[in-house]
């Protein structure tokens, strides 16, 4: 068993909110892990002023309390969502038509957006959702390749790099701002799953992973069964808090 101490910790009693914003303020790319080709940049949107606008209203409008979470994990931020507004899955539009948070960001869609705020959203609160669940990512930051959305795993050398301390360092802390080491959920089901699974049978983040169907592969490939994928959605999160409250 490898024990794991994290750097990041702050106390729970403090609002949710203010762990999460320290949190995404100490974020940034790891300046010791090469990127292993000029055409590939980090997505490291919260220097942009407007973006933490966006992500302080957000958070201190659904995580101003210390109420303890589960976490959700993806794979890394979009540049057309959280990579831009700094909200997970969330971009401007939904981000100002659904939660009421305005920006001058380029009213640009973003297929997972549309997936949990116009298909998931209809059928299970939003509101409930985010009392209950914190989304963050395996990865906690961004990839783009010649300005293409790249997944932590795209390229091997790479991952090996980030899965040495960065990406189990940066688990931990989503883990500490206040989330449930009984369940998590992980958004998809090949790579994501096997990478993160691996990470929990060597580190121990959590008693169990459930996994669903990443919202980008529902939207791209099988929007034809979407209401089947809703229904997974579902029953993954009332397993999970379930699995919480034993």
């Amino acid at each position: 068993m490898t024990e794991r101490k994290s750097k990041y910790f702050q106390s729970n009693t403090e609002p949710m909110d203010k762990r999460i914003l320290a949190y995404l303020r100490q974020l940034e790319p790891p300046i010791d892990i090469e990127l292993p080709d000029k055409k590939i940049k980090w997505l490291y949107p919260f220097q942009n002023s407007e973006t933490w606008q966006c992500v302080e209203t957000f958070y201190s409008k659904y995580y101003s309390d210390t109420h303890a979470r589960i976490l959700i994990l993806g794979i890394n931020p979009g540049r057309f969502g959280g990579g831009t507004t700094g909200v997970p899955f969330t971009d401007p539009i939904r981000l100002k038509n659904v939660c009421g948070i305005d920006s001058n960001f380029p009213s640009k869609p973003e297929l997972s957006a549309q997936f949990i705020y116009d298909y998931f959203f209809e059928q299970y609160s939003m509101k409930d959702f985010y009392q209950k669940f914190f989304i963050g990512a395996v990865c906690p930051l961004g990839l783009e390749y010649n300005g293409r959305n790249m997944n932590y795993y795209d390229n091997k050398v790479f991952m090996k790099h980030l899965l040495e301390y960065f990406i189990p360092d940066y688990i931990d802390k989503q883990i500490n701002l206040g989330c449930s080491k009984k369940v998590a959920i992980c958004l998809g089901e090949g790579l994501n799953y096997s990478i993160l699974n691996k990470l929990n049978d060597q580190y121990h983040f959590f008693e169990k992973i459930l996994k669903v169907s990443h919202p980008r592969y529902i939207m791209q490939y099988k929007r034809k069964q979407i209401n089947n994928y809703i229904q997974q959605y579902i029953d993954a999160c009332q397993l999970a808090l379930k699995l919480v409250s034993k």
